[in-house]
């Protein structure tokens, strides 16, 4: 089967759903527009989205019959961080941001995926974390997030005439 679009979400169409067959993704999986992958029951599903779309657990992909094909977010190997002060959501954010670590912000902390490397800066700053398994979901900011109208980039020069100063 070819999905070429989000049916909708499983929150809003339980009603027409009898039968939940998942199609379990990673992060770096959900951002992907064109991938092959096989369901939980074994239906083959293709995906091609169109660029600078995520998909997100509990995305529906495919709904028929009461059959709804569905994300489900897989659990990976993260730390979770929670800062305790503005300061340390600054430090950390300036750190992570200078490794290009990738990053899920939470209501109370953020996620990035484990490293030793990212670890042992975690411990020399002296910032709250753990290691978890769990999926690597959560709000994204910035330039990664397609706000420029691309996914991989600003999407725009930074000269003047974008009000940016030199």
């Amino acid at each position: 089967m070819v999905v070429e679009s989000i049916v909708g979400r499983i929150a809003d169409l339980s009603s027409q759903v009898k039968v939940i067959d998942p199609l379990e993704l990673t992060a770096e999986q959900r951002q992907r527009p064109h991938f092959r992958l096989r369901a939980k029951s074994g239906t083959e599903v293709f995906v091609s989205l169109p660029r600078g779309v995520e998909l997100q657990d509990g995305d529906v992909l495919f709904l028929q019959d009461g059959i709804a094909i569905v994300v489900q977010a897989a659990a990976e190997d993260l730390l979770e961080i929670t800062p305790r002060s503005a300061r340390e959501w600054g430090a950390i954010a300036y750190q992570l941001g200078n490794l290009h670590r990738e990053v899920r912000f939470l209501e109370a902390g953020m996620l990035t995926p484990y490293e030793a490397s990212t670890e042992q800066v975690l411990r020399s700053s002296g910032v709250a974390f753990k290691r978890v398994q769990r999926s690597f979901a959560g709000e994204r900011y910035g330039a990664y997030t397609g706000e420029h109208g691309d996914s991989h980039g600003h999407g725009h020069n930074h000269g003047s005439a974008n009000g940016h100063r030199r």
